[in-house]
């Protein structure tokens, strides 16, 4: 006797939005610089950048992948000019600058 497919649902494929994201309504600012000492500003950061990482492994390599209120303090850190999160954004839009220099050392 051969199983029944019937049960069988088909995997979902993504298909990349080209709809611009809704701005992030953010009820908790993200904390100024001058609030923070400096080890609770690396923590802060740290943990912005630890989730940020976390989602973009799971659910794609791109700055849509985020949840609305990570997203918002991503980029409220950008904003604020911390080179941490500028350099993991750049990651996620995939910044064609770094492709092309890594591909011209590499030939």
């Amino acid at each position: 006797m051969t199983p029944s497919t019937s049960n069988i649902l088909p995997f979902p494929t993504r298909t990349p939005s080209s709809a611009p994201l809704p701005p992030v309504q953010d009820k908790h600012p993200v904390p100024a610089g001058d609030k923070l000492d400096a080890d609770e500003r690396a923590n802060y950061v740290a943990s912005i950048v630890r989730s940020t990482i976390g989602f973009a492994k799971r659910k794609g390599r791109r700055i849509g992948s985020l949840p609305p209120q990570l997203r918002g303090w991503l980029l409220g850190l950008c904003e604020q000019g911390d080179p941490t999160c500028l350099v993991v954004r750049d990651w996620l839009d995939g910044n064609p600058s770094f492709n092309s220099r890594s591909s011209q050392e590499g030939a």
